[in-house]
């Protein structure tokens, strides 16, 4: 280096805002490296289409949760007595109480983020009928895996058969030339099940020993499972059964019915389920109660 080289200076983590990077394919990228609040407010003045789209499907999103709503109560003659979203206890409830027959129905959508109560009330000897359906994963990170997976052949194969992305001319698609080895691993080895979850014994924990830390372990992971129990706190392990799709049962005490998926059990400090905390999706449940 010559003597009047100057040397330039170390970008703070403060300055950081976007990093140029050129993409295989030409384009230019952005990334953030350490963006502040005025910067996000700058990203929303100067591009106001991308955060317009956002609320459109924001808004279309809560729209058609409306419309279900609706159907149901239309459908199953059902009137609604609670909605509630949010991080923890989510849920809907819809309530239709038949007097002449004292039967009451409830129809609530369970994620599978822990046990949850849904303030349906059941006193002991009533009947309880369950049918759910729905679907779960309770893998988010090989989803995610399996995604990058099937986009890296997919890059590999249209450089290979020289697939134009942006052709309207071009008909071949990178999935047309996947190899059975390539089909074979971008299967899910934790699959989205419905209420009755699926085999231990098919599709494997990620480490075998596990096995036992499931709430039930002799019970297919990730399905629906239920709890009669009263007060505020979680159900304990001896509280809980297995549903799946449907199960019928004579309630053992008073209580307010649960519902919880089978993962494996482990608590943080502060109750945090954390093996729950990659699941998605949900059940719904069409609850009915009745004396006998």
């Amino acid at each position: 280096m010559s003597g009047d080289s100057q040397e330039v200076p170390e970008k703070k983590p403060e300055d950081q805002r976007f990093d140029q990077i050129d993409k295989s394919d030409g384009r230019m990228e952005r990334t953030i490296t350490g963006r502040t609040m005025a910067d996000v407010i700058e990203e929303i003045l100067s591009r106001p289409k991308r955060w317009f789209a956002l609320l459109a499907l924001l808004g279309s999103t809560l729209a058609i949760a409306i419309v279900v709503a609706l159907l149901f109560t239309h459908l199953f003659h059902l009137e609604t007595s609670e909605v509630q979203f949010g991080s923890q206890g989510s849920h809907v409830v819809f309530e239709h109480d038949e007097e002449l027959t004292g039967e009451r129905e409830y129809l609530v959508v369970v994620s599978p983020q822990g046990w949850e109560s849904t303030d349906v009330p059941v006193r002991a000897g009533e009947k309880v009928t369950l049918w759910a359906g729905g679907k779960i994963c309770i893998d988010m990170n090989e989803i995610w895996n399996k995604v990058q997976l099937r986009l890296k052949y997919e890059d590999e194969i249209a450089r290979a058969k020289n697939i134009r992305r942006k052709d309207s001319t071009e008909n071949r698609v990178p999935e047309d030339y996947f190899t059975d080895e390539q089909k074979q691993s971008l299967i899910l080895d934790r699959p989205w099940v419905g209420p009755e979850g699926f085999s231990l014994d098919t599709f494997l924990p990620s480490f075998r020993s596990r096995r036992s830390r499931y709430l039930l372990p002799d019970k297919p992971a990730g399905g629906l499972i239920a709890a009669v129990k009263p007060g505020a706190d979680e159900p304990s392990k001896t509280d809980a059964f297995f549903v799946g799709q449907q199960w019928t049962f004579s309630s053992p005490k008073d209580g307010s019915l649960w519902f919880t998926v089978n993962d494996v059990q482990y608590k943080l400090p502060g109750d945090q389920d954390l093996f729950y905390n990659d699941n998605l999706g949900a059940f719904w449940v069409d609850i009915r109660v009745s004396r006998h």
